[in-house]
């Protein structure tokens, strides 16, 4: 059983990582996108790769490597919460 300070600890950083994420594939994504398509699907396959290998390191230095549902759950709520903040942002720019 992981001790609540750990599970708080890697949900937190869950969140973190999800927004970090979102943040890493707006940036790469364009750069991606200009290659040829076997380029795209390598180039797609080695950022997913890279991202996850970093995501476990950081989890094993949090604590465990038990990558529970809510693990998942906030690094998808991180990834949207950064999209719903780029929308306000350039919503509030057009006005």
């Amino acid at each position: 059983m992981i001790s609540l300070n750990i599970q708080i600890k890697l949900l937190v950083f869950s969140l973190i990582y999800g927004f970090l994420f979102s943040i890493a594939l707006d940036i790469l994504y364009p750069l991606i996108r200009k290659t040829n398509k076997l380029y795209q699907i390598i180039l797609s396959f080695l950022f997913i790769l890279l991202m996850a290998i970093i995501y476990f390191i950081a989890i094993d230095k949090i604590g465990y490597v038990i990558f529970h549902l809510y693990s998942i759950l906030a690094i998808v709520i991180g990834f949207i919460s950064y999209d719903i903040l780029i929308m306000l942002i350039a919503k509030n720019i057009k006005r």
